[in-house]
């Protein structure tokens, strides 16, 4: 149910003022220097892992809120360039889903007529035909590991780029080596493997390279899964059904029409973060909610951002008031499955308070402290 206020010029003001105070896109020159340097690194890559003979890469894919245009600047000074990458291995073709499940979760099994291939050998659960997971991140970063790091410095020279730190997996920080300008520093990191690039001693951007397989194999129908972990520090076998390059080609020209959609979510993503009471709510949930949100709506003119910004946070409340958000993609899987009863009505009550007050005022209030907030301590960080 939308109210009037939702199209009020005063909310629309205050809407676009906190979008382009906490919710910029990162772009300029920075952004198209980094992606440069990114196509130099990713051939390296390829190359020490395909001569270490476990790793043979497939492809790249280029995925998450960087490429979609929907990455938040952390603040004036700092854009926060992060580029998310699947190093799609081969072998896929040769692995068949088990036993999916509702939060996304599924075994993958060699197939009958497998090619034998040492990195299956090396990855397999024992006594069994199921491929792991976790011994597959980790054995791909110990590979990346070995890719000879130091040697980065070397093939970027006539660049600015001055020191490459990789962090990622095993369980106990240790560091590497020191030396020449590099450091190479080890932890858990999800299931990608983050490097982070340095230039004139200041962090450039990161890069989040994650293995995946693509069980299908032909462009368009891919079936991607990641080595994600159901929990943190967790054994289990199970890789996660990936769906981020249907959700990258949904958002490819989303706004062709000079539309307000990608504008939305990233409103949202800022305000998620900012309100303590829906900090748990993740990406996944905020852009699900805004693909139901476009089905829904005809019109996302920017003269409608406030309003398309209500309805697609009423879209969420709905979901969260049924304890249930299927997958767009995929509406047999519950990206509320894990989560717990009591934290979704906080977030519903909460939510539900503010779209549907009778007034502005108290939606006006959160949006502007932020906003206050965002300056001071943007204005801390430049002082120190």
């Amino acid at each position: 149910m939308s109210k009037e206020w939702h199209k009020s010029e005063e909310f629309q003001r205050c809407c676009r003022e906190f979008h382009d105070a906490c919710a910029r896109q990162p772009c300029g020159k920075n952004v198209d220097e980094a992606k440069k340097v990114l196509e130099l690194i990713k051939p390296y890559i390829a190359e020490k892992m395909a001569g270490q003979r476990i790793f043979e890469l497939k492809r790249y894919e280029h995925r998450g809120s960087t490429y979609e245009g929907v990455k938040i600047a952390k603040s004036p000074t700092d854009q926060d360039l992060e580029f998310d990458v699947m190093f799609v291995m081969t072998g896929g073709r040769d692995l068949e889903c088990h036993d999916m499940g509702l939060d996304g979760f599924a075994k993958l099994k060699l197939k009958s007529n497998a090619k034998p291939r040492e990195l299956f050998q090396k990855t397999k659960e024992k006594d069994t035909s199921y491929i792991s997971a976790i011994k597959t991140k980790n054995l791909f970063y110990s590979h990346l590991d070995g890719c000879k790091l130091k040697e980065f410095k070397e093939d970027f020279k006539g660049t600015d780029i001055t020191c490459i730190v990789v962090e990622s997996k095993p369980a106990k920080y240790r560091e590497d080596f020191k030396g020449d300008g590099l450091t190479c520093r080890l932890f858990d990191h999800g299931p990608a493997i983050k490097v982070v690039v340095y230039r004139d001693q200041d962090k450039f951007f990161t890069l989040d390279l994650a293995p995946h397989f693509d069980l299908n194999g032909e462009p368009g129908k891919e079936e991607m899964y990641v080595s994600k972990a159901k929990k943190k520090g967790s054994n289990d076998i199970q890789w996660l059904r990936s769906y981020s390059l249907d959700e990258k080609r949904k958002f490819d020209g989303m706004d062709r029409d000079n539309g307000c959609r990608k504008m939305v979510l990233r409103t949202m993503k800022a305000f998620v973060k900012s309100r303590s009471e829906l900090s748990w709510l993740t990406s996944q949930h905020l852009k699900t909610a805004l693909f139901r949100t476009i089905d829904a709506q005809q019109s996302w003119k920017q003269e409608e951002f406030s309003q398309r910004f209500m309805d697609t946070l009423g879209t969420l409340e709905e979901c969260l008031d049924k304890r249930t958000m299927p997958s767009y993609f995929q509406p047999g899987t519950d990206l509320f499955e894990n989560y717990k009863e009591e934290t979704m009505e906080a977030t519903t009550c909460r939510s539900r308070r503010l779209r549907l007050s009778n007034n502005c005022q108290s939606m006006m209030k959160l949006l502007s402290s932020s906003i206050n907030k965002w300056k001071a301590d943007n204005s801390v960080s430049q002082i120190v």
